[in-house]
């Protein structure tokens, strides 16, 4: 080989490599940071991400519990929630937007003294 032809540390080509190497180390970083393993073709999700999810506090999510209106697997205290139970539960609650009623005026009688 040349020395023409070694690509040196310091070379541009290098340069490009290794900072295309480290966006993938970072794109990598995130996926594993955010990646749900399915369980039985499910998804699973904390109590916290359930309520930055439904915009809910956590007592909202316990009133949800226990009215029974949103299933939830308990481990060892922990409660999991289906992904798919979630979906369901906002598909059953979507309501589409209504014409709005009419206004009923109040008239006031005067006050005879």
């Amino acid at each position: 080989m040349t020395e023409e032809e070694i690509i040196r540390q310091e070379s541009p080509e290098m340069e490009a490599l290794f900072d295309g190497l480290a966006s993938v180390a970072e794109q990598m970083s995130e996926i594993a940071a955010t990646h749900r393993p399915l369980f039985g073709g499910d998804v699973y999700l904390t109590g916290s991400e359930v309520t930055e999810r439904l915009f809910i506090s956590r007592r909202t999510l316990q009133d949800y519990r226990d009215r029974g209106l949103l299933p939830y697997t308990r481990i060892g205290g922990k409660m999991l929630y289906k992904l798919s139970d979630l979906e369901h539960l906002l598909r059953e609650n979507y309501r589409t937007q209504t014409p709005p009623r009419p206004l009923h005026c109040i008239t006031h009688k005067p006050q005879t003294p």
